[in-house]
């Protein structure tokens, strides 16, 4: 089968990893991700790193964890987060923490959750983050409607938040039926990025993604950000393990 995503990647001068299972593409992404975060170690003496939550970086997470980078000398955040503190179950600064102990006890922590508001919250955060910015490096999710971080389509303010000099760096999503609450940062640190990383697992990601190339970011948020400087990272689903192609 063929992959849906690579031709019009490459079009696009995007490079894509595709590997066999989730433990290889978590080697292929820990490899990445320290590669440039000691050059930006090297070149600036201090580096900056904002990952995603969800099911599928758990086992990156933990290569990143066994690694012997000065993590003292790198800033940890978020590229989105939902409004629960950390000992929530859906809390992505939770996944962190369980996954990564040792670099979260380590490195420079900015957490998007405050327990003050959202909107409160939202602003605290942009004034922090935008100390180290731009990111050093971004790893980035998609969801099943093309959504990446917490900016979803549909919502009223989503063309200003893409935007590369959107106006604000951190945001507050409203809830929406069963969603609860979220913080995500916007393209003014997204889209700015030194590198960014896009994590797809699963066919039916995969075709999401391949979608959103050719689609408007107002209708899949994920296509404001498949240009350079860009990295693909595929790897079958958990559920998958054997998926062809």
């Amino acid at each position: 089968m063929s992959d849906p995503i690579t031709e019009k990647a490459a079009a696009r001068h995007i490079r894509t990893y595709n590997a066999e299972s989730v433990d290889e593409q978590a080697v292929q992404m820990a490899d990445y991700v320290l590669a440039e975060l000691s050059r930006a170690l090297q070149e600036r003496g201090r580096a900056s790193l904002a990952v995603s939550g969800g099911r599928s970086p758990a086992q990156f997470f933990r290569k990143l964890d066994e690694s012997d980078l000065d993590w003292s000398r790198v800033t940890l955040t978020l590229a989105d987060e939902r409004w629960v503190p950390p000992e929530d179950a859906q809390s992505n600064a939770g996944l962190v923490r369980r996954c990564m102990p040792r670099v979260f006890a380590e490195a420079r922590w900015i957490p998007l959750y405050r327990g003050a508001a959202p909107d409160a919250d939202a602003a605290a955060v942009s004034e922090d983050i935008d100390s180290v910015l731009p990111l050093d490096v971004l790893v980035l999710g998609v969801g099943p409607d093309g959504h990446t971080a917490s900016l979803f389509p549909g919502e009223p303010d989503l063309k200003a938040a893409l935007q590369d000099d959107a106006a604000v760096l951190c945001i507050a999503v409203p809830p929406k039926g069963e969603r609860l609450p979220r913080l995500t940062m916007t393209g003014a640190v997204l889209g700015n990025a030194r590198v960014r990383l896009l994590q797809v697992n699963g066919a039916d990601k995969r075709r999401v993604v391949a979608h959103a190339f050719e689609t408007d970011p107002q209708e899949m948020p994920i296509a404001a950000f498949l240009a350079q400087p860009l990295t693909i990272f595929y790897a079958p689903d958990l559920k998958e393990p054997h998926e062809p192609g």
